[in-house]
């Protein structure tokens, strides 16, 4: 038995017996059909145009398609060909068949067939009717073993589709976040325009009050009255810009950082760097990455500085945030960094964080500008 590497002799079985001459009456004939079925890695078949389309010459290529030997399709043999099609395609595989004979056109057909063992295979079948110099007709055609291309368009073709639904996942978190983003800005709109303002009126109501006071206790009280609403006034600020700083909004990027470094207990430099103003969510999750950041390295890293850049490469917004600590940061330790890491990821975006002991802490991220990968990078990652 020869390997799937080596040559394979291939010959035909012919109904009655006899030589290739007999059956087609030319010698030139019989050269050109030999070279076909030693080089056409298929089962070069004639069949009859009768119900079971008995092959009266097939190519011993059959036996390595169905595993059985070319001598069980023939007239006398143990079965037609018709029979080892899979039972789910034999009547729409004849019926097509029928018709493309019947309308005098070639067919390409490709359909299953259960082999010896049991094993069901994919075939290509191109064939078409032909009336010989005798006048008979017969259909001649060729069978292919197509299973290994089938499995690989199955396979792309899940791909695809595995790469189509991640998409339209990783879209709809971003569509989440940019909701979620939306609907803190208008909350932050809705108290600097509403309850900011009329805690700011009251405030001058009080001073005023307190300024018209004849009573001295009464002065005291309201003072203090004062004093406890310009300490809610200025939570309530920090609250607002919290949930969304209208700075953001107003001046993008570099203005929002630069009051982000400002509110720190030690110097942060700031460097922005982008030509173009990202998507309002890409925004707002760089500018929460910071502020994460920065709040880290005042609480927990011992740093006496702390460096933020902002930058631009290849579509990308590319931050990094470095503090010269004491390190050993651990973005599994808390919620912050998590959930930084997926706000990041769901719109298209990543995350790293060295931290070596005794080294200072790098945070670097990168976000698409438009927020959301590509099908492209979809199917790059997948």
């Amino acid at each position: 038995m020869p390997t799937a590497n080596e040559p394979r002799q291939t010959s035909v079985a012919q109904a009655g017996g006899g030589g290739l001459a007999s059956a087609l009456g030319s010698l030139d004939a019989v050269g050109l059909l030999e070279s076909l079925i030693g080089n056409v890695p298929g089962a070069i078949y004639r069949g009859a145009l009768d119900a079971d389309w008995t092959m009266h010459l097939i190519g011993e290529e059959i036996e390595r398609i169905s595993g059985y030997p070319a001598t069980d399709f023939l007239p006398d043999g143990r079965r037609t060909y018709g029979s080892i099609i899979h039972p789910e395609h034999r009547d729409q595989v004849d019926a097509m068949v029928r018709a493309a004979v019947e309308a005098g056109e070639a067919f390409s057909l490709e359909y299953r067939i259960v082999r010896a063992d049991g094993e069901v295979r994919w075939v290509l079948e191109r064939g078409r009717r032909i009336v010989d110099s005798h006048g008979s007709e017969w259909l001649d055609g060729v069978i292919f073993d197509v299973t290994e291309r089938r499995s690989v368009e199955d396979l792309t073709r899940q791909r695809e589709a595995e790469v189509a639904r991640v998409a339209e996942l990783e879209a709809s978190r971003a569509r989440i976040v940019e909701a979620a983003d939306a609907a803190r800005r208008r909350l932050e709109r809705d108290l600097h325009d509403g309850a900011q303002q009329r805690f700011v009126s009251a405030a001058l109501a009080l001073r005023l009050a307190q300024n018209r006071a004849a009573d001295a206790e009464l002065a005291k009280l309201l003072e203090q009255a004062a004093a406890e609403l310009t300490a809610g006034l200025a939570e309530l600020r920090e609250l607002a810009r919290g949930i969304h700083p209208a700075l953001l909004t107003d001046r993008g990027l570099p203005g929002a950082v630069d009051a982000l470094a400002g509110r720190c207990p030690m110097p942060v430099d700031v460097e922005v760097a982008l030509p173009e103003r990202p998507a309002p969510a890409v925004e707002s999750a760089i500018y929460f990455t910071i502020a994460e950041a920065l709040t880290n390295v005042a609480k927990y890293a011992g740093a006496t500085s702390a460096t933020v850049r902002l930058t631009q490469r290849d579509g990308l917004v590319c931050l990094e945030v470095h503090d010269d600590g004491r390190g050993g940061a651990d973005p599994e330790a808390g919620s912050g960094l998590r959930g930084l890491t997926d706000r990041l990821a769901a719109l298209g975006g990543r995350f790293t964080l060295l931290s070596p002991p005794e080294g200072g802490t790098v945070l670097r991220a990168e976000i698409p500008l438009t927020g959301g990968r590509t099908r492209e990078q979809a199917i790059t990652a997948s």
